[in-house]
C-alpha cells in the first residue's frame, strides 16, 4: 500500500502545510539546524558528570553520639526517645535504628509523594522537640543528613605524620584544612574520622576511691567546679568600671591533677591521687590506619549539581596546599577515586556511543547505496544528539551511565524516520518529480506516519516520566533523554531532511552506470529481498502453523524468563 495511503486528505494535507515552509526555505532551515548544533554543543560543554542519576529518595539519617554510654544505653536513653518522635511524623514508611557504644542512628524512609526537603525539615522539628527527653550530657545535638545519590562521596583523602600524635593531628585537620576543602568549587560535605578531638583523660582508681570514700560523682562534680568559664563581674570606683578578666579554664594533665577533690581529716586529696590523668584522644576506640600508619581521614562529597570529575581534580590541584598546613614529615594520599570508575564507564559508554554511530551509517549506505541520501540521513543523528543535550541541561540533568546509555539506544531511532522521508521522496523522483514537488509530496505522504510513530516510541516511556517509585526516579533521565532525541529526529527528518534532499538531490543521468561496489550492493540487497519473499510466500502458504506464532513467542518468552530468574 502506498505510504500514507489511509490517512484522510484533510490530515495530510494540514502535515504538508505546516512543515512547507521550512522544506521551501533550505538555507533558513539549515541555519536553525546550525544554531541547534552550537546550542547542543555549548549545553554538552555545561554538562556535569556522574556516575548515576541524581534521584532524590525522601530518607533522612540521624546520628547522635553519648561517648562512654554502651548499645543497651543508647538504645533505651537516646534512640527510643529519638524513634518516639520520628514516628509521629507524617509520611514515614519505614524506619530503622542501630545502637553501638557511644553512638547510633536512625535511619528514616518516607513516602515518595514526600520531598526530601520537607522531610527533612520534620525531622529537625522532631529533633528539637525531643530535646527534653535526651540525657543532659549529650556532647551536640542529634545531627540529620538528607540521602541523595548526587552526593556519593568522589574522594578519600588519608593524611598521616610520624611526628605528631594523632589528636592534634585530628585537631589540625579538622579546625584548618577540613574547612579549606570545604570552600573548594563543587564541595558540598567534609567528614574527618580516623580519631577524634584532643582531651584530657582521667582513669579513676577505684581502690584509691573506695579507701578514700569517694565515688565517681565527688570526682565529676569537683572537675566541673574547677572547671567553669562565667563572667567574674565587675570593678567600679564610681568613675569607671573594668571588666575582670580570669583565665580559670584548665587545659594541661597537669593543671587538672592539682585539682582539690575532698578533704579527709585535714589532708586534700587531689585527683593524681585517685586517679591517672594524660594527653589524648576524647573516644581512644576511634581510629585508622593507612599503609600500617596511624591516619586521619577525610571523605568529600560533591554537591548534586557538581561535575565530580572537575571536583576532584580541584581538590587534587589543592593538595599541595594542604601539606603547608602539616608538619614536614606529614603526607597527603588520595586512598579513593571514585570518578576513576565514573570516567572509565563513561569512556566506554562514549566509545559505544561512536561505534552505534557507525555502524548505522554503514548500514544506511549499504542499503540505499547513494552517498547524498546517506549523508543527509546521517544529520540527523549529531541534531537529534545536539537538542538531547539542551533538554537535559535545561532539566538540570548529567552525563552519567543512563543518560548517556539512552544516546546509544536512540541512534538507531533517530535515523529510522528520516531513512522513511529520503526513501518516499526518492520514489517520487524515479517516478519523474523534480526534487521540490517530491519533498513536498514524500513530507505529505509519509508525514503522519511519522508523527504517529514517534508519538507511539514516546509513549512507551511515558510509565517511566510520571511513575513515583525508586526505579522510576532512577531510570527518568535514560526516558526523558530518549524520549527528546526522539522527537527531535522527527522534527529533523520532516523540516531538514526533505529541504537537503529538495535542494541537493538530482536525477541520474540516463547513461548512468552504477560502479562495481554499488552493482555489489545491489545485488546484495536483491538476495536479502529473494529469501524476504520466500519466507513471506512459505508463511502465507501455511497460515495455520503461522496463526499459533504468537502465543508460541509469548510461552517461550515466560519460559525463558522463568529460567533466567
Amino acid at each position: 500500500m502506498r505510504p500514507g495511503a489511509g490517512v484522510s486528505p484533510a490530515i495530510t494535507g494540514s502535515v504538508v502545510n505546516f512543515f512547507a515552509p521550512f522544506i521551501r526555505r533550505p538555507i533558513g532551515t539549515s541555519l536553525l539546524a546550525v544554531g541547534l548544533t552550537i546550542a547542543g554543543f555549548l549545553a554538552y560543554l555545561l554538562l556535569g558528570v556522574a556516575a548515576l542519576p541524581a534521584v532524590e529518595v525522601p530518607a533522612v539519617f540521624v546520628q547522635v553520639q553519648l561517648p562512654g554510654a554502651n548499645a543497651q544505653t543508647m538504645a533505651t536513653t537516646v534512640i527510643a526517645p529519638l524513634e518516639r518522635h520520628f514516628g509521629r511524623i507524617p509520611g514515614v514508611d519505614q524506619m530503622y535504628s542501630n545502637s553501638s557504644e557511644g553512638s547510633g542512628f536512625v535511619r528514616i524512609r518516607f513516602t515518595m509523594d514526600r520531598t526530601t526537603d520537607a522531610a527533612a525539615r520534620d525531622v529537625q522539628a522532631a529533633i528539637n522537640a525531643s530535646a527534653a527527653d535526651l540525657p543532659p550530657g549529650l556532647p551536640a545535638p542529634p545531627q540529620y543528613f538528607k540521602f541523595d545519590t548526587g552526593q556519593i562521596p568522589v574522594l578519600l583523602v588519608a593524611l598521616t605524620s610520624k611526628s605528631m600524635p594523632p589528636d592534634k593531628l585530628f585537631d589540625l585537620v579538622d579546625t584548618q584544612i577540613r574547612p579549606t576543602v570545604a570552600q573548594i568549587d563543587g564541595v558540598s560535605r567534609v567528614q574527618v574520622f580516623g580519631g577524634t578531638p584532643h582531651a584530657v583523660r582521667i582513669e579513676l582508681n577505684t581502690q584509691a576511691l573506695a579507701a578514700k570514700g569517694l565515688t565517681a560523682n565527688d570526682v565529676s562534680n569537683a572537675l566541673r567546679a574547677a572547671n567553669v568559664n562565667s563572667p567574674q563581674g565587675l570593678l567600679s570606683d564610681g568613675m569607671t568600671n573594668m571588666t575582670v578578666i580570669a583565665n580559670d579554664g584548665l587545659r594541661e594533665p597537669a593543671e587538672f591533677a592539682k585539682i582539690l577533690i575532698a578533704s579527709r581529716n585535714g589532708v586534700p586529696v587531689r585527683l593524681s591521687d585517685i586517679a591517672t590523668v594524660y594527653s589524648g584522644q576524647q573516644d581512644q576506640y576511634q581510629a585508622a590506619w593507612f599503609q600500617g600508619q596511624r591516619s586521619v581521614s577525610m571523605q568529600i562529597n560533591k554537591r548534586p549539581e557538581a561535575n565530580s570529575i572537575a571536583t576532584a581534580e580541584a581538590i587534587r590541584a589543592a593538595l599541595p596546599r594542604f601539606r603547608a598546613m602539616l608538619p614536614a614529615d606529614a603526607e597527603v594520599t588520595p586512598i579513593f577515586d571514585l570518578t576513576q570508575t565514573t570516567q572509565s564507564a563513561l569512556h566506554e559508554v562514549k566509545v559505544a556511543l561512536l561505534i552505534s554511530i557507525v555502524m548505522v551509517v554503514l548500514v544506511m549506505l549499504v542499503f540505499l547505496r547513494r552517498l547524498g541520501p546517506t549523508l543527509i540521513a546521517t544529520l540527523s543523528v549529531p541534531l537529534s544528539l545536539a537538542g538531547a543535550f539542551v533538554v537535559m541541561w535545561t532539566l538540570g540533568y548529567t552525563l552519567n551511565t543512563m543518560s548517556l546509555m539512552a544516546l546509544v539506544l536512540c541512534i538507531g531511532f533517530v535515523v529510522d524516520d528520516a531513512i522513511v522521508v529520503i526513501e518516499n521522496i526518492v520514489r517520487h523522483m524515479e517516478n519523474g518529480s523534480e526534487p521540490m514537488p517530491a519533498s513536498l509530496d514524500g513530507v505529505r505522504e509519509i508525514g503522519f506516519t511519522v508523527i504517529s510513530i514517534t508519538i507511539s516510541l514516546v509513549a512507551v516511556f511515558a510509565p517511566l516520566l510520571f511513575g513515583n517509585n525508586m526505579i522510576t526516579k532512577l531510570l527518568r533521565e535514560f526516558s526523558v533523554t530518549l524520549a527528546s532525541a526522539v522527537l527531535i529526529s522527527a522534527i529533523v527528518s520532516l523540516t531538514l531532511t526533505p529541504a537537503l534532499c529538495a535542494r541537493y538531490l538530482k536525477h541520474d543521468p540516463p547513461d548512468r552506470k552504477p560502479g562495481k561496489i554499488e552493482q555489489r550492493l545491489e545485488r546484495f540487497d536483491r538476495g536479502l529481498l529473494r529469501v524476504y519473499e520466500r519466507a513471506l510466500d512459505w508463511a502465507m502458504h501455511h497460515r495455520r502453523i503461522m496463526r499459533w506464532q504468537p502465543l508460541t513467542l509469548l510461552i517461550a518468552t515466560f519460559l525463558l524468563g522463568f529460567a533466567v530468574v
